[in-house]
């Protein structure tokens, strides 16, 4: 059993250079909730007076996700998220020892009595918690260990992993997880950054490991290199694990033009699942066999993602590719005139042909007989 929070509202929205209006929000936010994420995080309500209007009206949709909004551990940011409706708050607090002595200017167990308050507070009220030691991974285990038992013990539904940072390997967060599951009993979520790429291998290691969901942004955005992207992590689920959770996984390449579109963040020609190049077979031998049989490189077919594969036409270009191209456009060239035709395409240094440039070289050659 696997959950899915995406955090495109709130760590989304954290991107440099990025932000959404009300009206953007609530599109999103459907979005989201019919591709069937199970959690929604609709902001950080003490940020701005739109951010707040935005997770109160995201919280009375009436969506299937469950909204979270993000919090510090004090009262008063609590008590936003409360006129905001919400059902889940996600509180965080640093256990990390240097940035408790030169941020916070407390120690460990002066953070554990705020964490205790703030996680009662929050129950107490009916909120249904998330606790996380921000930059869990550099900090002291035995400190994450004592922080989050505080936490549980005053109510905390959920303790969150947050790989602040992307220190973390595969092999590490794993360890992290399965120890934290045996030492603390709790229900582990886990939050990883991408700074040096290794944020959708570590979701899946914490994953394998015991932890019950995963943060997520569409596009992969957040903060500086962005977290764990959607659509590489439910393809991932799906295609390594057999994971069916009932996405509609067609729905992604939309899910993710429009975001591209909103945030005005450009998605390289070549991500997986949703970039415009993730469907496209380029040198001859691919191609042939691509031809034949999809799977034969393609992991998943394009159409599970409601996408179709597209085959470049170019030097790298085989016989059996501008073979097809011919046939569909009704011509057929005898050996002598396609071996010719071959030589042209080969020919071009630089840049791409299209369709009708190889059709009509083609019509060349059958005139000039």
């Amino acid at each position: 059993m696997i959950q899915i929070l995406d955090s495109t509202l709130r760590e989304g929205e954290q991107t440099p250079g990025v932000t959404f209006t009300l009206k953007e929000k609530l599109e999103i936010a459907h979005l989201l909730d019919d591709f069937g994420v199970d959690f929604i995080e609709a902001g950080h309500p003490a940020v701005s007076k739109d951010v707040r209007c935005a997770v109160k009206t995201i919280a009375n949709e009436g969506l299937n996700a469950s909204i979270l909004a993000h919090s510090r551990a004090m009262r008063s940011d609590i008590d936003m998220a409360l006129d905001c409706d919400v059902e889940w708050i996600g509180l965080f607090i640093s256990v990390l020892e240097d940035r408790l002595k030169l941020h916070f200017k407390k120690d460990l167990d002066q953070v554990c009595c705020i964490v205790e308050d703030a996680v009662q507070y929050a129950k107490d009220h009916g909120l249904k918690v998330r606790y996380t030691p921000e930059d869990t991974i550099r900090s002291h285990f035995e400190s994450v260990v004592k922080v989050s038992k505080v936490a549980l013990n005053a109510g905390a539904d959920r303790i969150s992993v947050a790989d602040t940072v992307g220190a973390a390997t595969p092999g590490r967060i794993g360890t992290l997880i399965r120890n934290l599951i045996d030492r603390t009993g709790a229900e582990v979520n886990v939050h990883c950054h991408n700074d040096i790429g290794l944020a959708l291998a570590n979701s899946l290691a914490a994953y394998e490991n015991g932890a019950i969901l995963v943060d997520v942004c569409v596009n992969g955005l957040g903060e500086r290199a962005g977290i764990t992207s959607l659509a590489e992590l439910v393809m991932a689920l799906k295609v390594h694990y057999g994971v069916d959770n009932g996405w509609k996984l067609d729905m992604l390449p939309a899910l993710s033009d429009r975001v591209e579109e909103l945030s005005g963040l450009r998605v390289a020609s070549n991500a997986p699942i949703v970039g415009e190049n993730a469907f496209a077979h380029n040198a001859g031998l691919h191609v042939s066999a691509a031809l034949l049989k999809p799977s034969f490189y393609e992991i998943f077919s394009a159409e599970t993602v409601g996408r179709t594969r597209r085959f470049e036409l170019d030097k790298l270009s085989g016989r059996d590719l501008v073979g097809d191209v011919l046939t569909r456009g009704g011509i057929s060239l005898n050996e002598c005139q396609m071996s010719d035709l071959m030589v042209r395409i080969k020919s071009r240094e630089k840049g791409n042909f299209t369709e009708e440039e190889i059709l009509g070289s083609a019509m060349g050659s059958l005139e000039g007989q």
